[in-house]
């Protein structure tokens, strides 16, 4: 006798908890992917917001790959570039180009300190933050300033580690048993 004959089937309940718990990381990219575009109303309101979908979809992709196809990360850069009425695709290009390196990256980063992965992340974001203003400058139709960029790039670097323990809580109260 197989060992997984032993073990009785999942009752409905427990596979619908089952198949939220795999869609965890895609729901939490998605709400990410929206959070520029949600009318905040803060005083003196800058454009300045973290790469939030960015890091949502490294981090996954290192510790979850399973949870993060391909599929879902260019359907929330389609969703992404939709509600920012930004050109279609361009966040899906750049999230599936971070979702490949990383993937093919990932044994470096798993079981090391965070230091490690902070680290590589570094470099992820400031190659998403080079191609973004390339394309935002190709749609200019000339080389645009560097400032926001290099800015929205330290902002992203920083907010890692605050987003990343999030995404580390929610990995182990959510994710555990999946």
């Amino acid at each position: 006798m197989s060992p997984t004959s032993l073990t009785p089937p999942l009752t409905l309940l427990q596979r619908l908890d089952l198949a939220l718990r795999c869609m965890t990381p895609f729901v939490i990219t998605l709400l990410l992917a929206l959070v520029p575009v949600l009318p905040l109303h803060l005083p003196h309101e800058i454009d300045l917001v973290p790469a939030f979908t960015l890091m949502a979809v490294f981090y996954w992709t290192v510790y979850r790959p399973d949870l993060m196809p391909a599929s879902a990360v260019f359907a929330i850069g389609v969703i992404q570039d939709f509600a920012a009425g930004a050109p279609l695709g361009i966040t899906s290009l750049i999230l599936l180009g971070t979702h490949g390196v990383v993937l093919g990256q990932r044994r470096l980063f798993v079981g090391k300190p965070f230091a490690m992965a902070w680290a590589g992340f570094l470099l992820t974001d400031a190659a998403a933050t080079a191609v973004s203003w390339a394309f935002a400058s190709l749609l200019a139709g000339e080389p645009l300033a560097l400032g926001q960029s290099l800015l929205q790039f330290v902002v992203t670097l920083v907010t890692f580690p605050i987003l990343a323990w999030f995404f580390v809580t929610t990995h182990r109260r959510v994710l555990a048993r999946v």
